[in-house]
């Protein structure tokens, strides 16, 4: 796996985002959201500004990418756009815990809490995988050099790592291998759930040095075992810890927390020229640490009162759909441009400009009209089998 944010669909090399867990709903007023109620029991509405800044980013490093594969420019590409899906893997860490805080031990938690990541994951992501298989099975032509292979499409459908026709591992959707991190992730805590909380982090900790041991002394793992081996789990890990401290009331005081995001921004933004793929662990420590400072640093500004700009916390919602159909909407456009012949008209930005921009556009208008009515009838239509006591929608 070469690409710096691992691997990319069918006849691309552009890497894509993890899954931003759903949003619980809440109640807007005015132009910004202001925390009413104990953390504890709340929307954290900086998690979702987080959400939306880290879809950015990935859309942003596409974007990049369109311009130079399909716009006809000719520019470096920065990396560090890329970062979006590490954050996206924190955060994840941190919903989880605060979402199921309560569910520890509680009769058929693990089922429900397994029904509600179905429902919330797996419907979208099927109807984009069809999309893309359809095409690569009636209009090849899209793709540069990707051909349709029946085993790909089944392991992708299934969530599970494979090689394409080029010998890539991934997915058939683009973004669809950053959704085989968070499937494990989500096993492991199902499982886990029917112990006591306090057991969660030495144990899942446990597992994940386990893999990551087990594939650097004794095992070349297959393509779709590689999930259970890579350091990029300890993402989740991270982002786990910072819930518990959060719940506990453990949070940095005001000018501390702006200077944990502001640090871990620019502790990114350093690792533009550095080789992400030099070692399993580089990224972890390069992208996964600067992004847990962001993320602690936000929602400890939460509990100070922060205030959320509506913006963010509606492109936070909808950025599932964002993640899932851009590596759609920004190809096409590059290659409209291309057609046009306006890459010798008008300089770079102005493309990359239209696609951020669609894109977002795009992304929070599939969350209005598929995305929310598909979650919505499917969540009426497969009850839940028990409440979650004292747990938030995930």
């Amino acid at each position: 796996m070469n690409n710096p944010i691992l691997p990319a669909q069918a006849g691309s090399r552009n890497p894509a985002p993890s899954e931003p867990p759903p949003a619980p709903k809440h109640r807007r007023t005015g132009g910004s959201h202001t925390p009413k109620t104990p953390p504890a029991t709340r929307t954290l509405f900086t998690i979702q500004a987080l959400r939306a800044c880290a879809a950015a980013a990935v859309v942003a490093y596409h974007c990049f990418h369109m311009l130079v594969h399909n716009g006809g420019y000719t520019l470096a590409v920065p990396h560090i756009g890329a970062s979006g899906v590490d954050l996206f893997f924190v955060i994840s860490g941190f919903i989880m815990i605060y979402t199921s805080r309560n569910a520890f031990c509680q009769p058929q938690a693990s089922l429900t809490f397994i029904r509600r990541r179905a429902i919330r994951i797996l419907p979208l992501y099927w109807l984009y995988t069809t999309a893309v298989v359809l095409l690569l099975a009636f209009a090849p032509g899209l793709f540069a050099e990707v051909e349709f292979d029946r085993r790909h499409v089944v392991m992708s459908y299934l969530l599970l790592l494979s090689e394409n026709s080029m010998g890539v591992v991934g997915t058939v959707m683009q973004t669809g291998w950053t959704l085989c991190y968070e499937v494990y992730f989500y096993l492991l805590f199902a499982v886990l759930l029917n112990l006591p909380r306090r057991y969660f982090l030495p144990l899942s900790g446990a597992v994940f040095i386990a893999g990551v041991a087990l594939a650097a002394r004794l095992w070349s793992p297959p393509a779709w075992a590689t999930v259970a081996t890579d350091p990029l789990l300890f993402e989740f890990h991270l982002g786990a810890l910072l819930a518990f401290l959060f719940l506990k009331g453990r949070v940095l005081p005001r000018h501390l927390a702006m200077a944990a995001i502001v640090l871990g921004v620019v502790a990114i933004l350093m690792t533009g020229k550095v080789d992400i793929n030099a070692g399993k662990w580089t990224r972890v420590i390069c992208w996964g640490l600067p992004c847990a400072a962001i993320l602690f640093g936000a929602v400890s500004l939460e509990r100070a009162e922060l205030k959320v700009p509506r913006l963010l916390t509606a492109l936070g919602d909808s950025s599932y759909s964002l993640y899932l159909a851009h590596p759609f909407i920004i190809p096409a456009l590059g290659k409209a441009w291309m057609a046009l012949d306006l890459s010798g008209r008008l300089p770079p930005a102005v493309l990359f400009l239209i696609a951020f921009g669609c894109s977002l556009a795009a992304g929070h208008l599939l969350h209005l009209t598929i995305e929310k009515p598909l979650t919505r009838r499917l969540s009426q239509a497969w009850k839940s089998p028990a409440a979650q006591p004292g747990s938030v929608a995930a």
